[in-house]
Formats: structure tokens, C-alpha cells, sequence
């Protein structure tokens, strides 16, 4: 049939395709699809080996079709609940290890994820990926050639450490490659970085902004000099800023992730000799549509800073912590 259309230029077109066949839930009723898709968003996790770009998810049949019904979805446009078990079981994720909070920080999250879309507030995800060995070395991909590569990074000393900024709604990634050290100073020089490359019109059209981090040691709502250079951050700016964490054990869930993920794929099977290597595959990725500004962090940063006690009472006067989530629910307003 294709020879007799190249030929004739006629289009055959087949019964199956044009009249026959059941179309699936999604084709029948693709608003509330979108609807499943952007719930599914909140409760989604990044795969932890990076091996594939799919998203895996702890929404469970019955709570979709809840969360579905909360958003308007009728009746007659719900789904079956074992056609939901279907749609939601492609990706459903191991549990992971569960703290008594864990349950009530996801609640928390979503409740504030809510009254940001409604308060015009910037939503931002931020973290810090694997460090990048550059060298001649194997990233589990395959590439055209004969190339040969190492398989062991023993020795090696070009390193980078990418940190990321990621607004959820717009889509904009900002990625810094850091050629020092992982510390608190690091990731909020990239978060202040992040800020001085939006445009002014941008920055004071924002009235807040949300940021979810994870609840790793150089960014957890008890390091000390990560706090402290948050609430110089925010005086500086003049925006408030709710600062929010993912429990322990559930940093795949961080938004910021699935860009990771993305990043992996991307990438995968090159050889990163060099940093302009790196820095121009990382410039080609596209995640929703757009390529990420990046930028390369020269800067050396010393660890183990620290604020005493003593030094930490001014700070601490500053952070207004939710009661029920001390460590997890965090707002910071401009002096």
C-alpha cells in the first residue's frame, strides 16, 4: 500500500483508522486527563538511577479519582476504577521509608502548592545533582563510533557540581556548574544568580516566592549558614520567601529532579572531556520546550561554615516556622 500511494500520490486510508476502534479515556475526555496529569505533578518522583525520563508516582487509583472530583471532573467523565488502576500503575513507585510527619509534610505541600497558584507566587524548585567527572569516561550510553571510554573514575580531579533552579509553572530552567565545593554558600550564590538574570520588569512583578528544597545537610532547615544568607537573601530583594521541604527519604520527588533525569538521558553515552563539552550539552537539552540559561560558578567556597548558638538568636527572630512542621514549613519575610 505505501509503494501504490508513492506512485499514484493517492492516501490510502483504513477503515480501522478512520471509523472503527474504541478510543481510550484520555482521547474521549482530554481536559480531564490534563486535569490527572497536573495532579499526578505533585505527587511524582523522578527515577532514583536517572535510567529513564519517566515520572513514577504514589497517587493511588482510589485518591485520583477523588482528587479528580475535587476539581470539578463529573461523574460521567470519571474513569472506571480499574481503568484508573491501569492509567496510574505504569508508574507506581516503591515506597520509600516513611518518618510519623511524612504524611502531613506531603499534605503541607500541596495545601501551599494551592495557595501560591492563587496568590500570583513564583513557585521554584532547587537542588544539586551528582557530581560530573569529566574525562574520558563511560556514562552507560551508547555513541556512534569506535570510541572507547573508562569505566572507573578513580583518580580523577575535573569535577563539576551542577545546582539548578526550576519554576514549575513557567518551565524556565537556570543550571550553574560549580568547580568547587557542594556548601550552603554555593547554592544560594546560584538561587541569587537565578534572581539577577530575570528581567527587572519580571522581578518586581513577583510579589512572593515559594522554594522546595530537599532535606540534604547543605540546605536543611537547621543549617545554620544556609539560613543565615536566606534572610540577608530576602532583605536584599524585598520579596518574602516560603521555604519548603521534602521529608527525608523523598528527595526524588523535588520537581527539580525530573530536569536531572531529563539532563541524564540527554547526555548519556558522551564523553565529557572538557567543561565547554559539558557546558554545551547541557545548553542543547531542552526541558518543556525551552533550553536552560546556564552558567559556569568559578568560585571557591570553603566548608564547614557555621553560626554559633549565640550568632543564630538574631536569625532565628527572623524565621516565622510553622509550628506543626518546625523543620520542614519555613517563611521568611524582608526586614
Amino acid at each position: 500500500m505505501g509503494l501504490a500511494e508513492k506512485r499514484s500520490g493517492l492516501v490510502c486510508v483504513g477503515a480501522q483508522a478512520g471509523f472503527g476502534g474504541t478510543r481510550t479515556w484520555e482521547e474521549r475526555y482530554p481536559e480531564a486527563a490534563a486535569t490527572l496529569v497536573s495532579i499526578a505533578e505533585a505527587h511524582s518522583q523522578q527515577d532514583p538511577s536517572f535510567t529513564t525520563s519517566i515520572a513514577y508516582t504514589r497517587l493511588t487509583a482510589p485518591e485520583a479519582l477523588r482528587q479528580l472530583q475535587a476539581h470539578g471532573v463529573t461523574e460521567e467523565q470519571l474513569p472506571a476504577l480499574s481503568t484508573m488502576a491501569v492509567i496510574t500503575s505504569c508508574g507506581q513507585s516503591q515506597t520509600p521509608k516513611k518518618l510519623p510527619e511524612t504524611d502531613l509534610i506531603f499534605e503541607n505541600l500541596q495545601a501551599k502548592d494551592q495557595q501560591a497558584m492563587t496568590q500570583n507566587t513564583v513557585r521554584l524548585s532547587l537542588d544539586c545533582k551528582a557530581t560530573v567527572c569529566l574525562g574520558d569516561y563511560s556514562r552507560g550510553g551508547k555513541t556512534r563510533g569506535d570510541t572507547q571510554a573508562c569505566d572507573h573514575d578513580m583518580g580523577i580531579k575535573d569535577k563539576c557540581i551542577p545546582c539548578g533552579v526550576v519554576d514549575e509553572d513557567r518551565g524556565d530552567l537556570y543550571i550553574e556548574f560549580g568547580r568547587s565545593y557542594k556548601t550552603s554558600d554555593f547554592i544560594v550564590d546560584v538561587l541569587e544568580h537565578w534572581w539577577a538574570h530575570l528581567p527587572p520588569s519580571t522581578r518586581q512583578a513577583l510579589p512572593r516566592i515559594q522554594l522546595k528544597v530537599d532535606n540534604g545537610p547543605e540546605s536543611s532547615g537547621v543549617r545554620t549558614q544556609f539560613l543565615n544568607r536566606l534572610v540577608a537573601w530576602v532583605d536584599q530583594i524585598g520579596k518574602p520567601l516560603q521555604l519548603l521541604y521534602f521529608p527525608p527519604y523523598h528527595s526524588k520527588y523535588n520537581p527539580i529532579e525530573r530536569c536531572w533525569g531529563i539532563l541524564e538521558q540527554h547526555w548519556n553515552g558522551t564523553r565529557l572531556t572538557d567543561v565547554e563539552i559539558m557546558l554545551a550539552w547541557a545548553q542543547s537539552m531542552t526541558w518543556k520546550s525551552h533550553h536552560p540559561t546556564i552558567r559556569l560558578n568559578t568560585t571557591t567556597y570553603e566548608k564547614g561554615i557555621a553560626l554559633t548558638k549565640k550568632e543564630m538568636v538574631s536569625i532565628e527572630e527572623r524565621l516565622q516556622r510553622n509550628p506543626l512542621l518546625p523543620k520542614y514549613d519555613i517563611l521568611i519575610c524582608p526586614a
